[in-house]
Formats: structure tokens, sequence, C-alpha cells
């Protein structure tokens, strides 16, 4: 008698156990949308701050080229974009009597809008010209 009551109780416990597991697993599926959406979005945040790092980092490479001689006149625009990455934005120049047609803008992305700007000019062979850097927060 004792040993059926036993077996009673271990197939009680087995069967309440693979219930509490099945309700669990309920409970996870109908909120796996929501779950997903999550990760989604955790995995975009990454992928957006390892883009920003990335610019970040290209930016101080040509600030501190630029700060030790390294950036040479007549270096040619892909090489620079090979180099430095691509630029915010490029525009041609609003009259050629200074020598260049385009002039192509950096910005540091970590700075926010009142940022330092390195802007880069080039000349008719999309050759480096010239080179400022305005503080815009000033």
């Amino acid at each position: 008698m004792e040993m059926a009551k036993n077996k009673v109780f271990r197939a009680s416990v087995f069967v309440l156990s693979l219930i509490m597991i099945s309700m669990s697993g309920c409970v996870y599926l109908t909120h796996i949308k929501e779950t997903m959406f999550l990760k989604n979005m955790e995995d975009n945040q990454k992928q957006m701050q390892a883009a920003l790092d990335k610019e970040e980092k290209l930016y101080n490479k040509l600030k501190a080229d630029m700060d030790s001689g390294r950036l040479k006149k007549l270096t040619k625009k892909r090489a620079l974009i090979s180099h430095y990455g691509e630029p915010v934005f490029c525009k041609p120049a609003e009259s050629q009597k200074d020598g260049f047609k385009e002039s192509c803008i950096y910005r540091n992305p970590a700075g926010g809008l009142l940022t330092e700007v390195i802007q880069l000019d080039l000349d008719g062979q999309d050759r480096l010209y010239s080179w400022q850097v305005w503080d815009s927060s000033k």
C-alpha cells in the first residue's frame, strides 16, 4: 500500500512539474513579440554606438594628422575618404576664384550641435587644396 502511495505521489509531482513548465512556456510565448522587439532595439543601439565610435575615431585621426602635419596638400579626395571616412557633406564652392571647387565638412559626432568642424577644400582635380577648423561653439 505504501508503495502505491509513493508511485502516485511521484506521478503527481511529475505531472505537476510538467504543467508548471508548460505554463511558464505559455507565458513566455505570449510576450515573444515584446521580447524580440526589445532584443532588436538593444542590437540596434549597439550598432549605432559602434558606428558613432568609428566616426569619432576617424575624426580624431583627421584632427591629429592636421595638427602633426601628416595631412598633405594634393591628396586625392578618394584617398581622404578612405583614410578619414565619408564627410558629413560636400558642397560646390561659391566661386572658384580662391582656387578650389568643392568644400567637404567633417564634424565630431560626439560634440552635439555646437562642435568643432573641419572644412577641407578641394581643387578642380579633386585634390586637397587647403583646410581650416571652425569651432561653432564660439
